[in-house]
């Protein structure tokens, strides 16, 4: 490049320096040479040149950069160093849901998923992925031509935040690819232990960091953080294979998941996990498990997903970090169902860089099992890393006594239950103040109805002044009321009322979540709004109503049917839309498809994910397997036993499946 250019001095951020003057050409070829030592550097970890050769060609580029800002280039490393402040994240909807993986945390629980497998494709010796599970932060990175257009956090795999500005700061995140693609790159946002150790402040771990430096409302303080970004699924190319897959991801500048490895076998699968098992500690970044998931994408697709999880993946998670302390009491909780479970109140002692002080025991049984008794010694882990809970004794003190679940409810005094067939036992009265406040927790929760400013304390404030005693009279409470708790000043009074009128323009999905109905989740309340549309719809639907819908099991249905036969529900219900509350369900989705579902089997010309596409926008819903509930089979070449299933089901009168080939399913999509 040295034909382009010709020396001059200048002074740049104060300090005079040679500068090398050139022209647009020379420019972008000198954004092109610091991105490919970038990777070198940052993803490849194998630098071609030293830091001051870098340094002295970054300031080249930002003296150019400086003196000609309307041609910076978008994929210029400058770039990274982080725009402007955000006034706050915006809502972004994915394309397709980022689900979670299903977690099995042994032998016997990874080969029943196996078993799973190998059924619902009804063959063995499978190809399959292994490759270790990055504990981080989950996120979708959207490129259009080949550059970087969007960025978005997980959230709750429907909806996520943009991050886009963060994520540019990222050096291992490319601004441009090699090639110009549309594609969706999804992977984790990691933070290193050696950078962890240079930044970590206030933070506990270094998951907890780079969450929080990935949600600065300023990129500077982000790009300050040096995050990584390992890349574990590619969505967009025509490529049959996960690893195919991968191999093009590091094609196309990302770093992907290390030592990842393809095989067939259930002994070999065991020995994989072991592998990676034993070398966690290896790496510069904390790996939580190992992610195993079939390597063809057709035989992902054909397995299909629950409202929650892939079919076709699991996460084989390791034994979490344990310590050991002293169970100093055993007391128990009361939750929002009424259900009492048992917590260990333990001398603070650190478990994978947090404090805990209290661990869950899970149910009287869950004890009788370990045997612990109050005055031991005992092992505590944080289970996912998340939830800390007591794995067992270790040793037995002299004054150990062992605990007796009480009689009565520690909130109201109500003799405890224990239904037949049943570990928990119950405090059956729904007005007991501990069950109130839990429902009033979940109704006013974010996912549910949102009532912002609505924390812990005034809840029990006002459950305790017998303000309230279920969800819907919270919209009577006054704002010189909620002025008048301890440390509420007018202008919160003032603020909390607002929240309250705000909420009641909500969606239908959200009321349906916040009446919290046993085994009724957030997916499945999106499920029933769709299906009902109004909230009285829903209210009148019988057992077969409920049966009748994808997802939808007998367990669930007799939830539901003896939540609404409830009074006092319906009371709760009736008293929410007389306070001004307007569930509204998003529109139902028309064409020529509409309330019929498909399912696809076999080989066909186009990509499999691209006629669900089509299906779907007209209208139809796509299964995940061969049910009464479907109505069309799509058959291609190869079906397998999904056509075998269809076929049976329809002779036996158990289901009526019609079979459509693919250039019949044309006719429909025109």
């Amino acid at each position: 490049m040295a034909h382009l250019r010709h020396l001059a001095t200048s002074q740049y951020l104060g300090r005079p320096y040679k500068l090398f003057v050139m022209n647009n050409e020379g420019y972008l070829a000198l954004v092109a040479e610091l991105n490919r030592h970038g990777h070198l550097y940052y993803t490849d970890d194998r630098p071609e040149i030293s830091d001051e050769t870098y340094d002295a060609k970054m300031r080249e580029l930002l003296a150019y950069e400086a003196q000609n800002p309307l041609f910076i280039d978008g994929g210029s490393p400058s770039q990274r160093v982080g725009g402007a402040s955000l006034a706050q994240f915006t809502s972004f909807t994915h394309p397709r849901p980022l689900k979670s993986l299903t977690n099995v945390v042994s032998d016997e629980e990874f080969l029943a998923f196996c078993d799973r497998v190998e059924k619902g494709l009804g063959r063995a010796n499978l190809p399959f992925t292994v490759e270790p599970k990055m504990d981080g932060l989950a996120i979708a990175v959207h490129y259009r031509n080949g550059v970087l257009s969007v960025a978005a956090t997980r959230g709750d795999g429907i909806s996520g935040e943009v991050v886009t500005e963060n994520v540019r700061t990222i050096r291992s995140v490319p601004h441009r690819l090699s090639e110009s693609v549309d594609i969706e790159v999804r992977g984790e946002v990691v933070m290193r232990h050696s950078v962890f150790e240079k930044h970590r402040g206030d933070y506990a771990n270094p998951r907890n960091m780079a969450a929080g430096s990935l949600r600065q409302l300023d990129p500077t303080i982000t790009a300050s953080r040096e995050l990584d970004f390992f890349a574990y699924q590619l969505i967009g190319p025509d490529i049959d294979s996960h690893d195919d897959l991968m191999t093009l991801a590091e094609r196309l500048g990302f770093q992907v998941t290390p030592d990842r490895e393809v095989g067939t076998g259930r002994d070999w699968l065991l020995d994989a996990v072991m592998r990676l098992y034993s070398n966690r500690g290896t790496y510069d970044w904390d790996i939580d498990g190992v992610v195993v998931k079939l390597d063809s994408i057709a035989l992902q697709n054909e397995l299909g997903t629950t409202a929650k999880a892939p079919r076709w993946a699991v996460a084989y998670k390791f034994p979490s970090v344990q310590a050991q302390t002293l169970l100093e009491d055993i007391v128990v909780q009361v939750g929002r169902t009424g259900v009492v479970t048992p917590v260990a109140v333990l001398a603070p002692v650190t478990v994978g860089g947090v404090v805990v002080r209290r661990a869950t025991l899970h149910n009287i049984e869950d004890i009788g099992r370990k045997e612990i008794y109050i005055g031991d010694i005992v092992t505590v882990q944080r289970a996912g890393e998340v939830i800390p809970e007591v794995v067992g004794r270790v040793s037995r003190g002299e004054n150990s006594r062992p605990f007796v679940m009480p009689e009565t409810c520690p909130e109201c005094g109500t003799s405890l239950i224990q239904n037949e067939g049943e570990v928990a036992f119950r405090c059956t009265n729904e007005q007991c103040p501990a069950q109130v406040k839990g429902r009033i927790r979940h109704f006013a929760a974010r996912d549910a109805m949102d009532i912002d400013g609505l924390g812990d304390a005034l809840v029990d404030a006002v459950v305790d002044n017998g303000w309230v005693s279920a969800p819907h009279e919270l919209y009577a409470i006054t704002e010189d009321q909620w002025a008048s708790l301890e440390r509420m000043g007018a202008k919160s009074a003032e603020n909390l009322v607002r929240a309250f009128e705000f909420s009641k323009q909500c969606s239908l999905a959200r009321f349906i979540f916040a009446l919290g109905i046993p085994f009724v989740g957030k997916t499945t309340a999106e499920t029933l709004a769709h299906r009902f549309q109004t909230i009285g719809a829903l209210q009148s639907a019988t057992r077969e109503d409920f049966l009748s819908i994808n997802d939808v099991g007998e367990k669930m249905a007799e939830s539901m049917c003896t939540y609404f036969e409830d009074s006092v529900h319906q009371g709760w219900i009736q008293g929410c839309l007389s306070a001004g509350v307007t569930p509204v369900a998003v529109a139902r989705t028309g064409g020529v498809l509409a309330g019929k579902t498909f399912l696809i089997t076999g080989t066909l010309s186009r990509p499999r994910a691209e006629i669900e596409r089509d299906i779907k926008a007209r209208g139809g819903a796509i299964l995940g397997s061969v049910s009464s509930k479907l109505n069309y089979l799509v058959v291609g070449e190869s079906p397998g036993s999904k056509q075998d299933k269809a076929i049976q089901l329809t002779q036996s009168g158990k289901a009526s499946i019609e079979l459509v080939s693919e250039v019949g399913l044309a006719e429909w999509l025109v």
